[in-house]
């Protein structure tokens, strides 16, 4: 994929454009520690990171070793990451109300990643991409609206 194919967002699924939209809107009105302490969905990610990595070269044995530079990366950066984002959230959620709102924040998100992972899974896996009824073109918006 080309740097301007990348930048254009023109291949962006419209299911994946509207779940990175309504977490954005999520953390831009959401007060700080909120917007902070949804990152508790990553607190697997170490181990998810991890996985990947030991099963990756053997499915995609063209990618350099540099290519896993980003993931390598991850793995450390993840943990520390997980561990100030659960110390902000031990911090922020003194209170039954606020652990509460605290679950349906992290279950808001995780709607966000699933609807995420349905789009791709319709267009990649099940070769069901929008308006696949219609066409098989790629007939969705291709910019950025806001």
């Amino acid at each position: 994929m080309s740097r301007d194919d990348l930048l254009s967002e023109r291949h962006v699924l419209p299911g994946v454009r509207f779940a990175v939209d309504a977490y954005l809107n999520f953390a831009r009105r959401a007060c700080w520690q909120e917007a902070a302490c949804s990152s508790l969905t990553e607190l697997f990610a170490p181990q998810i990171h991890q996985s990947r990595l030991d099963s990756w070269p053997q499915h995609y044995p063209w990618i350099k070793e540099e290519g896993y530079f980003y993931f390598r990366s991850r793995l450390s950066q993840a943990n520390r990451d997980v561990e100030h984002g659960l110390a902000l959230a031990k911090a922020y959620c003194d209170s039954a109300e606020k652990q509460n709102r605290m679950l349906e924040i992290l279950q808001f998100k995780l709607d966000i990643l699933w609807s995420m992972l349905d789009a791709m899974t319709m267009a990649y896996a099940l070769q069901r991409p929008p308006y696949h009824t219609v066409t098989d073109k790629a007939a969705w918006h291709t910019t950025r609206l806001v």
